[in-house]
């Protein structure tokens, strides 16, 4: 795997925890009624990890197959369609990635343009 992909993923994860966080902890500072009331801002940032951390894993896992098999972008575009569409009906994040992984790997693997 090359630097570059690499550099990509930690770049998008940090942009994305960041967005993630910096709102989530103005709103809790501003609403912060008490001076000691421990490090709240921990809890905030470990509730940011998570979506950040799927979102890097995400681009890492997707960026190097998608550079390499440039006609693989509809089972891509599918997977993705699936995970958004599943997780808007049902709200169950784990049976939309799994289905959308799914979906993903049996185009990938049997579907070529």
């Amino acid at each position: 795997m090359s630097i570059e992909i690499l550099l990509i993923g930690l770049l998008v994860g940090l942009a994305n925890f960041f967005n993630r966080f910096v709102p989530i902890w103005l709103v809790h500072k501003k609403q912060q009624q008490q001076k000691n009331k421990g490090r709240a801002w921990i809890g905030v940032a470990m509730a940011s990890i998570g979506v950040s951390a799927i979102c890097a894993m995400f681009m890492i896992a997707t960026l190097p197959p998608l550079i390499e098999h440039h006609d693989r972008i509809f089972a891509m575009s599918c997977g993705f369609l699936a995970l958004i569409v599943i997780y808007a009906l049902s709200k169950k994040i784990i049976l939309a990635t799994l289905t959308a992984a799914l979906i993903y790997g049996v185009l990938f693997t049997y579907v070529h343009f």
